[in-house]
């Protein structure tokens, strides 16, 4: 932690990203008083825990001196916590695609596998591992490679230091 006196300037785009997390979690608390289905409610928590653990975000790198993702090769600051980050995404979304491949491909061959429960059979599940392989995992490697691949090869960090974030964010939800 840093002195008073060593505290980072805050840009007025750091402002504006304060607001729209403000914006969010006051859109999430209106989606959860007024829900009147219990997905629209959990959505609503979401958006409010999120928009709260970014406001908690941006405090502690507002007084944070240095930047914890950035790291210097050849003089230029690359931000790799992105990349890190959508590597371990991926890592996460392919074991669970693949541990859904693997249960619908049991109950192909062993039917007594699906227990009699209407969500677990082969119609449910099959979806979710398509998209959890396609998407998820998929959707994660290319953001990752994306990227590491842009930053090397424009020899420049990516753009905003929370604008990459987003994008990963985004894309989980």
């Amino acid at each position: 932690m840093n002195s008073a006196s060593e505290v980072k300037a805050t840009s007025p785009l750091t402002y504006g990203l304060g607001l729209v997390l403000a914006a969010g979690g006051l859109m999430g608390l209106f989606l959860v008083a007024n829900a009147r289905d219990g997905a629209i409610a959990l959505h609503g928590y979401l958006f409010v825990a999120f928009c709260t653990l970014g406001v908690f975000w941006m405090i502690k790198r507002h007084y944070d001196g240095a930047d914890p993702i950035a790291r210097e090769e050849g003089g230029v600051l690359y931000n790799d916590g992105v990349v890190r980050a959508g590597c371990i995404a991926s890592l996460f979304w392919g074991v669970v695609g693949f541990l859904a491949g693997l249960v619908i491909a049991l109950q192909l061959a062993y039917p007594a596998l699906n227990l009699d429960l209407p969500w677990t059979n082969f119609g449910r599940l099959r979806p979710v591992h398509t998209s959890a392989v396609i998407f998820a995992f998929g959707g994660n490697v290319l953001l990752a490679t994306s990227f590491h691949v842009v930053q090397r090869t424009c020899k420049a960090r990516l753009a905003g230091d929370w604008a990459p974030w987003f994008v990963f964010w985004g894309y989980q939800l």
